[in-house]
C-alpha cells in the first residue's frame, strides 16, 4: 500500500510532473483522475489552465515569480482540493516553483532536449531535478517508472531530499499484470503494494500505459482511494496529438504524435511498430533554431526503426530549412526528401499499402507552422483527413 502524504493545511494538494517526454500526458491524466475520484481539481499544462469548473484558459507565455502562487491561490479560493501542474523546464530553471510546496512529484524520464537553451545536457537535467531536490515536500512522495531514463539521477535527488519514492512498472510497487487486449484497450490487474484491483485501460501502447500508472500513483500518493483510482483509469482520455489515430482507409492507418527529440521519436516508432502488421512509414523533420546536435540522432533512429522515411520541414523558424534537412539526412541517407510538409504527408499516404501505418511526428496537435517570422496555418491532422477522405474517423 502506498502511504499517502499528510493533507496540507489551508491549500490544495499539489501534484507536479516533469521529465523530457510524456509530461502533458501524465499531467492531464492526473487532473482527470483527481476529478473522477471526486475532488474539485484544477490543472496547468501545455494545453492551458483548466479551472475547477473545467473551463480551459490560455496560459501566459511570459511568467513572473507570482504566476504559480497566484494561480494556486485563485483556484483555492474557487474551492480546489487539488491541482495538477506540468513542471516545464523553463519554470523550474527560473525558480518559479520556489513559493510552491509540492506534495507528489512525478518524473517521466530525462533525455536530451533543450540544449540550445540550457547549454548542456547536465544543466538541463539539473533544472529538472530541482523539482525533487528543492520543491517536493521533505515528507512528500516521488513517483518514477522502473525503466525511466536517468532514473538513478532522480533516485539520488529524492534520497537527498529525504522524500519517499514510489516505483511504477515491472518490479515496482505499482504495476500492471495479466494484461489482455480487449476492444482496443487492456484489461488486467493493477497491483498497488499488496493490493490488487481489476482495471480496464483505454490504450494498448506501452508508454501510454506507463503514463497512466504514473498518474494513478500520483493521485494515490496524494490521498486518492486506490480502488476508486483503479476504476477511474478506464475513463481517462489522452491529450490530443499524442499517438492520436486520425483515420483509416483501405487498411492504412494514419497517426500523429508530438515526438520532436530522439527519445520521444524512438518511443513513438516502437509503440506504433508493435501495432503495425505491414510497413511503418514516417513523416518528420526537425525544428529550426533549436539543438542541432540531436538532428543526426533523430535521423538514425528514423532510418533504423521505420521502413520508409519521408523527411520534411517541421518549424524551421528563421533557420534555412535545407540546412536542417541536410543535418537530419546525415543520419537517414535513405530518406525521401519532400520539403513542403503537406506534400510530404500526402505522398506518404499515397505510398502506403493495406496493413501499413503512416506516423506523422513532430507537431501533434499544433495548428500552425513557424516559417521565418511567420506563423502559417497548418495542422497535420487536417492534412491527413483531407488526403484520406472519405475516411472512418477514430478521433
Amino acid at each position: 500500500m502506498i502511504q499517502p502524504v499528510t493533507s496540507p493545511q489551508g491549500r490544495p494538494l499539489i501534484s507536479a510532473v516533469t521529465g523530457t517526454n510524456g509530461k502533458t500526458s501524465v499531467a492531464t491524466a492526473t487532473l482527470q483522475l483527481m476529478k473522477l475520484v471526486g475532488w474539485r481539481a484544477a490543472g496547468y499544462d501545455s494545453t492551458g489552465i483548466t479551472d475547477v469548473d473545467g473551463v480551459v484558459h490560455e496560459a501566459k507565455t511570459r511568467r513572473s515569480a507570482d504566476y504559480l502562487p497566484d494561480l494556486i491561490d485563485s483556484q483555492a479560493r474557487a474551492g480546489a482540493d487539488a491541482i495538477s501542474l506540468e513542471a516545464f523546464v523553463g519554470i523550474l530553471a527560473d525558480g518559479l516553483f520556489e513559493r510552491v510546496e509540492v506534495d507528489t512529484a512525478v518524473s517521466t524520464g530525462l533525455e536530451r532536449d533543450h540544449i540550445d537553451v540550457h547549454g548542456s545536457v547536465d544543466a538541463y537535467w539539473n533544472a529538472k531535478l530541482r523539482l525533487f531536490e528543492e520543491y517536493l515536500r521533505a515528507d512528500g512522495v516521488a513517483i518514477l517508472a522502473t525503466d525511466s531514463a536517468q532514473g538513478d539521477l532522480v533516485r539520488a535527488a529524492v534520497s537527498r531530499r529525504g522524500a519517499r519514492l514510489v516505483t511504477v512498472g515491472e518490479g515496482g510497487e505499482v504495476r500492471l499484470v495479466g494484461a489482455e487486449e480487449v476492444d482496443g484497450g487492456l484489461r488486467g490487474r493493477l497491483i498497488i503494494g499488496a493490493a490488487s484491483h481489476l482495471v480496464a485501460l483505454p490504450t494498448v501502447h506501452p508508454i501510454a500505459v506507463t503514463n497512466l500508472m504514473l498518474a494513478a500513483a500520483a493521485v494515490i500518493g496524494a490521498g486518492g482511494d486506490p480502488a476508486a483510482v483503479a476504476e477511474a483509469l478506464s475513463k481517462v482520455t489522452p491529450p490530443p496529438g499524442r499517438l492520436q489515430v486520425i483515420g483509416e482507409r483501405d487498411g492504412v492507418t494514419a497517426i500523429v504524435d508530438t515526438a520532436h527529440n530522439p527519445g520521444a521519436l524512438r518511443t513513438a516508432l516502437q509503440s506504433v511498430r508493435a501495432r503495425t502488421h505491414g510497413r511503418l512509414l514516417l513523416v518528420f523533420g526537425a525544428g529550426g533554431e533549436r539543438d542541432r546536435g540531436k538532428r543526426r540522432d533523430m535521423g538514425q533512429i528514423a532510418q533504423s526503426l521505420a521502413d520508409l522515411v519521408v523527411l520534411t520541414d517541421d518549424n524551421p523558424r528563421r533557420e534555412p530549412p535545407d540546412r536542417i534537412r541536410r543535418e537530419v539526412r546525415a543520419g537517414a541517407p535513405d530518406s525521401i526528401e519532400i520539403p513542403l510538409r503537406k506534400d510530404a504527408i500526402r505522398a506518404a499516404l499515397q505510398m502506403a499499402r493495406p496493413g501499413d501505418t503512416v506516423l506523422v511526428a513532430g507537431k501533434g496537435d499544433e495548428h500552425y507552422q513557424l516559417v521565418g517570422t511567420r506563423r502559417l496555418p497548418h495542422d497535420d491532422r487536417d492534412v491527413i483527413r483531407e488526403a484520406m477522405s472519405p475516411v472512418q474517423r477514430l478521433d
